[in-house]
């Protein structure tokens, strides 16, 4: 596939002064710029202004059919660019100069020669969201609108504070509206004069991709806008994704199917708090099992977009979502039985507690694999959380895990992972204290606790209370004794209240173990912390 490609410099003026559209595709996802992001860009372009510097904002990615002149498909930059047009509409509400008024009137629209109709310079028809309908509200808006609105967000201290229910567009204008007044009253230069600069001497870079059709323009955009962001430019993956499975969906003439498709998967991922590209993530780690890959992993979307057993160009775009929905089924099966008092919620806990992920990918796929959620096998989780806490807090863990992950895949057998170790193997736990306090709690439990806390029972300031040698107390903090897990929010008290605390607990563990160091003796302390480690050793061990 060829590409048409044309990039040229052009200022603001010249980048919104057309006869022509911006559209925001389907696929892109939601307007998102808030208040950080728009005072950056605009504190950057008033000191460009004041020290008289030409200033670069970045680069659009465009795609433009043979066919259709007037509609520019916004394949990247449509953040910037739709801010833009709200600061330049803001702008248009302050000057007096007959000229910009004009400028500014041409830039933020005009009429249609394809629809010969009035419609304004970027129209979104993103599906996820009303952005159309919020972006054409704010462009109508009259100076008196926005005085009236900023009236609303000064609050009984006389702070200046938006209303969290209001739309990104209409948070941002008013933020613009705010600073521009502010410029106009404070500044020693005049407001219309930075309106010339802003329009002059401030460009983006369109990069304009075309085709026959507005289809063909898209996808060559679409390989341009990849490449780019595979080389450092800060967008998620998702969209990429998002993008590709629309297109193939677009294909077939099943754009709408999709939609909905999507917008329910991005709500599911939304009420589980899930990043989509995590969920994507996980994906990849099925596929590498299934693929039996257990080498490094390699950037997401590269995995997804170059290989040939990517899954986009190995399967139709439901087939895709329908594996994305599992993935959220067992994600959602996942967070809901770890608050459970099971057996198997005791071994997701643990997978948890461990300071990385790679047991957790070890136990999605499990579950995606095994779709069955009443039958599972223990055995699997438990070599998961004997591998990997053997090993401590380490990313060497990986190797082994992609190995589990790969047998799973295939129904080979897992290794037990037994070891046999001494007391003194534990005397070194690094971070992944809570994990190994954890897991000395659950070795000889059946179920665990629906919701649990870790404390350290002692701290360098409870020398006070303490008959301890200095050094016996610092030895003592850090090591595995001086954790507790308990069935209730651990508490900041004085040591022998907090003890007290440890007794109203439920469980005849945590009862015990706090009756024992009561005592507040060292030797007790000392007998507990070989207790747990000798736990451990029994885990480990396989006994």
């Amino acid at each position: 596939m060829a590409l048409a490609l044309s990039a040229e410099q052009k200022n603001i003026l010249d980048i919104f002064k057309i006869d022509a559209q911006y559209v925001i595709p389907e696929y892109q996802r939601p307007y998102s710029w808030e208040y950080d992001q728009c005072f950056q860009l605009y504190n950057d372009l008033v000191e460009a202004f004041q020290s008289r510097e030409d200033y670069f904002i970045g680069n659009l990615i465009i795609a433009k059919s043979e066919k259709d002149n007037y509609t520019l498909d916004v394949v990247d930059g449509q953040q910037r660019l739709t801010t833009l047009l709200l600061m330049l509409k803001v702008l248009s509400l302050f000057t007096e100069d007959e000229l910009f008024k004009n400028d500014l009137k041409q830039i933020l629209g005009g009429m249609s020669r394809k629809t010969r109709q009035y419609e304004y310079r970027i129209n979104s028809e993103v599906f996820e969201s009303d952005d159309k309908i919020m972006l054409d509200t704010v462009l109508q808006y009259t100076q008196d609108t926005l005085v009236n609105k900023i009236e609303e967000c000064i609050n009984k201290k006389g702070e200046f504070q938006v209303k969290k229910e209001w739309s990104q567009f209409i948070k941002n204008s008013l933020y613009f509206f705010d600073w521009f007044t502010f410029f106009q009253k404070n500044s020693k230069n005049n407001l219309d004069d930075f309106i010339a600069y802003l329009l002059e001497k401030v460009y983006l870079l369109p990069i304009e991709l075309r085709g026959q059709t507005k289809e063909e323009a898209n996808e060559k955009a679409l390989v341009i806008f990849e490449t780019i962001n595979n080389r450092g430019m800060n967008l998620e993956d998702a969209d990429i994704f998002k993008a590709k499975l629309y297109k193939r969906a677009e294909k077939i003439g099943e754009k709408a199917i999709f939609i909905d498709l999507w917008k329910t998967f991005k709500n599911s991922c939304e009420n589980l708090t899930l990043d989509i590209d995590d969920v994507f993530r996980y994906y990849s780690h099925i596929i590498r099992g299934e693929q039996g890959i257990t080498s490094n992993e390699i950037n997401l979307r590269e995995f997804f977009t170059l290989k040939d057993y990517s899954p986009f160009s190995l399967k139709k775009y439901k087939e895709v979502m329908n594996d994305l929905n599992h993935i959220i089924e067992v994600l959602d099966f996942i967070h809901q039985e770890k608050q459970q008092s099971s057996e198997l919620a005791k071994w997701i806990q643990l997978i948890e507690a461990y300071t990385n992920q790679y047991p957790k990918f070890a136990l999605i796929v499990y579950f995606y694999k095994n779709p069955n959620f009443n039958v599972i096998n223990y055995s699997i989780l438990e070599s998961i959380v004997r591998y990997a806490y053997y090993h401590g807090s380490t990313a060497k863990v990986k190797f082994e895990i992609f190995t589990i992950i790969k047998k799973i895949c295939n129904k080979e057998q897992i290794d037990p992972y037994y070891k046999e170790i001494s007391i003194d193997y534990l005397d070194y736990l690094g971070i992944l204290k809570n994990g190994y306090a954890l897991l000395a709690f659950y070795s000889d439990k059946e179920k665990s606790l629906p919701s649990y806390s870790i404390d350290k029972i002692i701290n360098l300031k409870d020398d006070k209370v303490l008959d301890w040698e200095k050094n016996k107390l610092e030895f003592f903090v850090n090591s595995l004794g001086n954790f507790i897990v308990l069935d209730m929010p651990k508490k900041n008290l004085l040591l022998e209240k907090k003890i007290a605390y440890y007794q109203t607990s439920n469980d005849a563990t945590i009862q015990n173990d706090s009756h024992i160091i009561s005592s507040l003796a060292y030797s007790d302390f000392i007998q507990r912390d070989r207790k747990l480690k000798e736990k451990l050793v029994r885990f480990f061990k396989g006994e």
